[in-house]
């Protein structure tokens, strides 16, 4: 997930240089007017060596007082390379369905499960990147195929794919399920498992806009706990609702580890 990026779309290489060509231009602007100023003085002409000279000086006496513009070129750029990301991830089938399960927690938007707003999609690079780390390569790899070979059974009538029907293929909820099952098992210390997902997600968080609903949000302990709620619902009743079924699917020692895990969501300060 977080090593394997979404394609490199038409799109994404239109948009993702304007943010360097717009500090470019500013820069090259500023510099071209110092040369104004500075050939004034000379007569109206300077030679490459005061050229070289000038720019030197500039570079070393103007960058300075940049440093804001650049940060803010940098946040902008970057909050742009991330919207673009999450877009085309829209288009990744294993990140899709997982993401589905707790989309509503989102803040709504045009085209979005969202609803409830408790989550930032500040946090979606830091999550996959998480769950990646959990479940690890060789499994990435079949959640990969399966889901392509999910989605390849449900084409939209006018192009592109049915989403709805994806995520109600059976096959779809076996495919996450299968994935919760070993990220549950990864919390055998529930609580530095916990710190653990916090700060990766909490340090990878994709810059905010100033004054927007989401500035200073952080994953809590308590939205990690709603969060993880959202994503083991239907697991959590499949496997309450037919413990036998879900010991022979996955094991006696899988089991147990879903419902350590379900039992220290439910109350997460023990």
């Amino acid at each position: 997930m977080s090593a394997r990026r979404p394609p490199h779309d038409e799109t994404q290489a239109e948009t993702e240089p304007r943010c360097c060509q717009g500090v470019g231009t500013t820069m090259i602007g500023h510099f071209a007017t110092r040369l104004e100023v500075e050939a004034a003085k000379a007569g109206g002409s300077l030679t490459a060596a005061q050229i070289r000279a000038l720019a030197q000086r500039f570079v070393e006496a103007e960058q300075p007082r940049f440093k804001a513009y650049y940060r803010r070129a940098w946040d902008d750029c970057t909050r742009s390379r991330a919207s673009l990301q999450w877009e085309a991830s829209r288009d990744q089938p294993f990140e899709r369905i997982l993401i589905r399960r707790f989309a509503h927690l989102f803040p709504p938007r045009s085209g979005d499960d969202g609803g409830e707003g408790i989550l930032s999609r500040r946090m979606i690079p830091g999550f996959h990147m998480a769950v990646d780390k959990m479940i690890g390569p060789t499994l990435f790899e079949e959640c990969r195929q399966r889901s392509a070979a999910i989605v390849e059974r449900h084409p939209a009538s006018g192009g592109g794919h049915d989403w709805e029907a994806i995520h109600a293929d059976s096959e779809s909820g076996r495919l996450i399920d299968d994935v919760l099952m070993v990220v549950a098992q990864t919390f055998t210390d529930f609580r530095k498992r916990r710190v653990w997902f916090l700060n990766l997600v909490n340090s990878h968080l994709t810059p905010a806009r100033a004054g927007a609903r989401d500035e200073h949000w952080q994953l809590s302990e308590s939205a990690f706990a709603t969060l993880m709620r959202a994503l083991y619902q239907d697991l959590g009743t499949l496997a309450h609702a037919d413990p036998a079924r879900a010991k022979a699917r996955w094991g006696n020692g899988a089991f147990e580890a879903l419902s350590r895990f379900v039992l220290h969501l439910e109350r997460p300060m023990r």
